[in-house]
């Protein structure tokens, strides 16, 4: 029996070694690239009289920072979180409700006509009467 529980702790320990090994290389990869991007431009940048087609290493930098922000909220925010959502009918009413327009959500949802749109979003006043 002792056996037995060795071996689910031997296995359990090698479980969460494997888990934290995926996340030091998948840090890695986040962090290494865009430090490869940044180096490469501005050295090229440098060797081009401080810009490359009118873009100076410092507005490429800010660019980039950007970029690798909406990068990973597209990695963290699939539309697989926006699935229940959908399914319920809550999210036409949520981007309504934060001010995108019924046009605009229409052709998101791939809805025919307006009157599907406002059938499945309930439209709430953001005053109060």
């Amino acid at each position: 029996m002792i056996a037995v529980y060795a071996g689910y702790a031997r296995y359990s320990i090698l479980q969460q070694l494997q888990y934290r090994a995926a996340n030091w290389f998948f840090l890695i990869g986040m962090v290494v690239e865009p430090v490869v991007y940044l180096v490469v431009w501005r050295t090229i940048a440098e060797q081009r009289g401080g810009s490359v087609e009118g873009i100076t290493a410092g507005q490429f930098a800010a660019y980039f920072i950007v970029w690798t922000l909406v990068r990973n909220m597209n990695i963290v925010l699939t539309p697989f979180s926006w699935e229940e959502r959908i399914k319920e009918g809550t999210f036409a009413t949520q981007l309504i409700n934060h001010g995108m327009p019924m046009e605009s959500v229409r052709k998101l949802l791939g809805h025919k006509t307006l009157n599907m749109t406002q059938h499945y979003a309930s439209i709430h006043s953001l005053s109060i009467d």
